[in-house]
């Protein structure tokens, strides 16, 4: 395993070598990136209910995924740019959820992504679209 490897490894929302991390793990699905997540009580923000900031990190997770689903060139290092948000209903903790993030289009260096959660029963309840984009190694 590279350094690179091992340090992506240690990523907080998708390593699965962080145990303080939150470990995601995505299949892809339809040209999107889905994750089926269950938050622990321990990650609310108010009680029940997903820290709204951990919810932003969860669908950026999801979104840099999709974006590695469609354009799986090993080289490929993306940033987030831009992120806008919109919480609709409360997430709630210790319930399964789905994650979910879709590549809309790439542009030059810039990939336009749109993510959600999703509730068990089909209730869309965050979010979110952000700009990513292609950076230099190194």
């Amino acid at each position: 395993m590279s350094d690179d490897e091992a340090s992506y490894d240690r990523c907080y929302g998708c390593g699965q070598g962080n145990p303080t991390g939150l470990r995601m793990s995505f299949e892809h699905r339809d040209g999107s990136a889905e994750c089926r997540y269950t938050a622990p009580d321990h990650l609310a923000g108010a009680p029940g209910v997903i820290h709204g900031g951990v919810q932003a990190t969860l669908l950026d997770e999801a979104m840099g995924h999709a974006i590695h689903f469609a354009d799986p060139d090993p080289e490929l290092d993306i940033a987030t740019v831009e992120f806008s948000l919109r919480y609709r209903q409360p997430a709630p903790t210790a319930v399964p959820l789905t994650i979910r993030g879709k590549l809309l289009r790439a542009e030059g260096r810039d990939f336009f992504v749109a993510g959600e959660i999703v509730s068990p029963g089909g209730e869309v309840l965050t979010t979110a679209e952000a700009r990513w984009r292609r950076v230099r190694r190194g």
